[in-house]
């Protein structure tokens, strides 16, 4: 007998068939992964029941870590999964470095939809005499007690075993146990094992209590737990019932799958070790609630002023056109609109001496130095239209070079030809003399230059002198807008980016662009892997934030923020963080 060849048809039913079948099953595998896209069932931690009002940082994620892993393999594309998988187990590993757990063994079993993890108190004793000891909890939610009693269990027969005297108490019907603290904290700043109850040479009293089926707690202190159960028990003294809490995350979008809240002036004291002000224009609460989108996280944030109740609408409700002149390969990108009212409201929230009021004004008051000039006076005050400012890297990729490009009306020319009167004549106070001369045979522009002499050698090795421009900035005017430039170059890319690539005109710009509201006060923009380099020179954390933070940071491409203005003292905002497979 002779075979039958299949026929076309009968193929492409099997393969319908057998396809269905396979989506089927890693559709009922990843389902529930999905639905994180919509945010998780729960929107604000349990465990805010175990925290003091005032605690300096709260940090709460809604779901369970192997879910956020399932969705990202099926978002990952299938050549790139393995080495998603293999993140995801080294990111396990390290969280788990100089311990004798297993992630899979020991903790996933029993592990539910919560993990809290929170600064109690800058001091534990708030005897500042004695140094300071934070105060840390972490809560962990459970599905299954059988499983979490029995990794305590099996957790602190190791820490006996190792040489650590353990001790038992009961405080209001819930069982304590910790061991007597056998080493001294570390003298090399925080560490991550500061943070980490399971490892074997943990700095702290670590200790533990089982609150029913519901949480596994740890604290880095005894009185910690003892505090946070206090705490569960009495409705004023937790986070839970504080107004100024349920007041912000009640204006957080409720699709979220993690929330970060901070009390501003005991977080500030907690970091840079500075208290603020009573007259401090910085928010007292800062809540984020975290979101996912198919470009990556969206963090919507808002923080509110025990006496601010202030309503101020937004600043735009249009897309900014100066964007049109500014290169889709700037490193950091600030656009908006009346830039003269904006930096009168951001002077006056930044006007401490707390560490972000440093953080933002240092590289301002460095640049008005080097220049002679106040930038409020000499340039801000009269760009009351769109605006954008860039840094991005130069030519020589050793440095950034910046662009600033404003809207200037002609019935704006007066205070503008006058700001631009002062740069000159602030510029020839430095030495510096303007000329004008034509780029490319095309635009007449002006530089502030001055001559240096350099050394050099000729080809037989001889010393010879040269001559060479010290250029401090450049400017020009393109279709009503004054454009500023710290090089020949950048100016360059300004004139040339409407017909080129300009940021406003790249493709993944404009589709981040609707996810943000319409109504806005502007936008800063960040490509990370342009300004990575840089920041970490202006901004040490951010490398700790990276060591931290890996894989995580190794697949952020950018981040855009944007502000909405205030609604009876609350601040709202969005950032969206662009993030690759």
């Amino acid at each position: 007998m002779k075979s039958r060849a299949s026929s076309p048809l009968s193929l492409t039913l099997l393969g319908v068939i057998l396809l269905t079948v396979i989506s089927t099953v890693y559709w009922f595998g990843f389902q529930s992964s999905l639905t994180l896209l919509r945010g998780a069932p729960m929107s604000e931690p349990a465990a805010a029941l175990f925290l003091p009002k005032d605690a300096p940082l709260v940090m709460s994620l809604f779901t369970n870590p192997q879910k956020l892993q399932d969705l990202r393999q099926l978002r990952t594309p299938l050549r790139q999964r393995g080495r998603a998988k293999a993140e995801f187990e080294r990111l396990k590993a390290s969280l788990l470095t100089d311990t004798n757990l297993d992630y899979e063994r020991d903790i996933e079993p029993w592990l539910g939809e919560e993990i809290t993890l929170a600064v109690t108190t800058p001091d534990l004793d708030r005897n500042p005499k004695n140094g300071t000891q934070p105060g840390y909890l972490l809560a962990l939610g459970v599905r299954d007690g059988e499983r979490s009693r029995e990794f305590l269990d099996l957790f602190w027969q190791n820490k006996a075993v190792s040489g650590r005297e353990l001790r038992f108490e009961q405080y209001k019907g819930v069982n304590l146990i910790y061991s007597r603290k056998t080493l001294p904290p570390t003298g090399d700043g925080l560490q991550l094992k500061d943070f980490n109850p399971f490892a074997k040479e943990s700095a702290g009293e670590w200790s533990s209590a089982v609150v029913g089926d519901r949480f596994v707690l740890f604290a880095n202190a005894p009185e910690v737990l003892r505090k946070a159960i206090n705490d569960a028990q009495v409705e004023d003294l937790n986070l839970q019932g504080s107004p100024t809490y349920q007041k912000a995350i009640a204006r957080l979008d409720q699709q979220r799958i993690g929330l970060v809240l901070a009390d501003v002036p005991q977080l500030s004291g907690w970091l840079g070790g500075d208290s603020v002000k009573p007259d401090s224009q910085l928010p007292d609460t800062l809540a984020i609630g975290l979101g996912l989108t198919r470009q990556g996280l969206l963090a919507d944030t808002v923080w509110t002023s025990n006496n601010d109740e202030s309503t101020v609408n937004p600043d735009l409700d249009h897309p900014v056109a100066a964007l049109n002149y500014i290169p889709e390969e700037s490193a950091v990108v600030l656009a908006g609109h009346d830039l003269a009212s904006r930096w009168r409201r951001l002077s006056q929230a930044v006007s401490g001496e707390d560490l972000l009021s440093r953080l933002l004004t240092q590289p301002l008051a460095e640049l008005e130095n080097r220049w002679g000039i106040s930038l409020e006076a000499d340039i801000f005050s009269w760009v009351t239209g769109d605006y954008a400012l860039a840094l991005l890297p130069n030519v020589d990729q050793d440095g950034l070079d910046w662009i600033f490009v404003a809207d200037d009306p002609p019935e704006n020319e007066p205070q503008s030809e006058a700001a631009i009167e002062r740069l000159d004549e602030a510029a020839a106070a430095n030495g510096y003399s303007v000329g004008p001369f034509t780029l490319k045979d095309q635009h007449r522009i002006l530089a502030w230059t001055r001559l240096m002499t350099r050394e050099g050698k000729t080809t037989e090795g001889n010393l010879r002198l040269r001559l060479e421009a010290d250029v401090l900035g450049v400017r020009g005017q393109l279709n009503n807008y004054r454009l500023l430039a710290s090089s020949i170059e950048a100016i360059d890319w300004a004139y040339t980016s409407p017909r080129r690539n300009s940021l406003f005109a790249n493709g993944q710009f404009r589709k981040e662009l609707p996810l943000l509201p319409k109504e806005n006060d502007g936008y800063l923009y960040l490509n990370w892997q342009q300004s990575q380099g840089p920041l970490r020179q202006q901004l040490p954390f951010l490398r700790v934030l990276e060591l931290t933070g890996n894989p995580l940071f190794d697949h952020v491409r950018s981040l855009l923020l944007t502000t909405e203005g205030s609604e009876n003292g609350v601040h709202r905002a969005q950032v969206l963080v662009k993030l690759s497979p």
